[in-house]
């Protein structure tokens, strides 16, 4: 295999996204182009594919997951179907990038692994934090200790969405509310800068949680406050929300360490990163604009794997995903309503 031929199942905000990034990849001479686009809706697949210049079109997941002609797909589809059509795919031999989250419980999310280990098939969660340069280079400030043992991660994602029950982020069905929505940016942050603290080739659950919830009347999360503590390691103040205004203040990082901090505006997408010195004072910055939209250093980084025959991302592991997801079982059998 010299290209990945992508299919993308369903056609909303987050497919577009991935879309816009495919096509700039494969026309600045990348490893994959765009084949293929399912949607429950015929005509809205069809339009899809007329925007994108996608060759065909299909009006059910199932059709484009069972095409011969697809090498690996997308899932882009609300949260409560991403088991499903992950394990749909990989038992039609497709590689598959998962948005996040994988699943609603690290238990559904279980047998995905597994069965990617058993047919030999590449799966990723699309955890495109992970990829991003500007957070990349604040995890090698910490590992190389840069601001010294770290002691304190801050980490917040708010966004304002008007209540809606039958919405995706209001209706428990569907996989709503904040903590699986949002709020597993903060905590997959934090998870990534503790186990860079330690410079651990395996990500390490916390050995303390506790958080608070508010609750929307649908019985989703609408606002979620967790504290973590990592023996040896530091305390995380994280929280999240879809009922609160998402100003720049309420989606940056803070890491500090004993000799300086880090700090990250939209950490989760950010094109910038700051290390400061215990004054406060800029040591050093950079910048890392967006060659397209963000999407796209996933993108490369899945198709490497793919065409390097490797099953998971050395990046974004089975084992990192596994623990967020885990992680996010426990914060909510532990919380506390506010």
């Amino acid at each position: 295999m010299k290209t990945v031929r992508w299919g993308i199942v369903a056609t909303g905000w987050i497919a577009e996204k991935f879309a816009e990034a495919c096509a700039y990849e494969s026309k600045r001479g990348g490893n994959g182009v765009l084949s293929a686009v399912a949607s429950r809706d015929a005509a809205k697949a069809a339009e899809f594919a007329r925007k994108w210049g996608i060759p065909r079109s299909f009006g059910s997941y199932e059709a484009l997951i069972a095409d011969p002609g697809i090498d690996a797909v997308y899932v882009a589809t609300p949260h409560s179907l991403h088991v499903e059509l992950s394990v749909a795919a990989l038992r039609h031999g497709k590689a598959v990038l998962c948005e996040k989250p994988v699943a609603i419980t690290g238990k559904e999310f279980a047998p995905v692994v597994e069965l990617a280990r058993l047919e030999g098939l590449f799966f990723m969660e699309a955890m495109w934090m992970s990829f991003n340069p500007s957070a990349r280079r604040a995890l090698e400030w910490v590992s190389s200790g840069r601001i010294g043992a770290v002691k304190y991660v801050k980490a917040d994602f708010f966004l304002e969405s008007p209540f809606n029950p039958t919405a995706r982020l209001w209706d428990p069905g569907l996989g709503g509310g904040a903590l699986l929505d949002v709020g597993i940016y903060p905590v997959t942050f934090a998870c990534q800068i503790a186990r860079a603290a330690v410079s651990a080739s395996a990500p390490k659950k916390p050995d303390a949680v506790h958080s608070i919830v508010r609750r929307a009347p649908t019985g989703v999360d609408s606002f979620d406050r967790v504290l973590l503590r990592w023996e040896n390691g530091p305390v995380a103040d994280l929280s999240c929300a879809i009922d609160l205004a998402g100003i720049p203040q309420n989606r940056s990082a803070l890491v500090v360490g004993e000799n300086g901090s880090i700090e990250l505006p939209l950490f989760w997408m950010a094109q910038e990163a700051s290390l400061l010195d215990r004054d406060g004072k800029t040591v050093e910055r950079v910048e890392f604009p967006f060659e397209r939209n963000g999407y796209e250093y996933e993108i490369r980084e899945a198709e490497r794997c793919i065409l390097c025959s490797e099953t998971e991302s050395p990046v974004q592991t089975w084992a990192d995903s596994c623990m967020v997801m885990e992680l996010l079982d426990t914060i909510r059998t532990v919380a506390h309503n506010a």
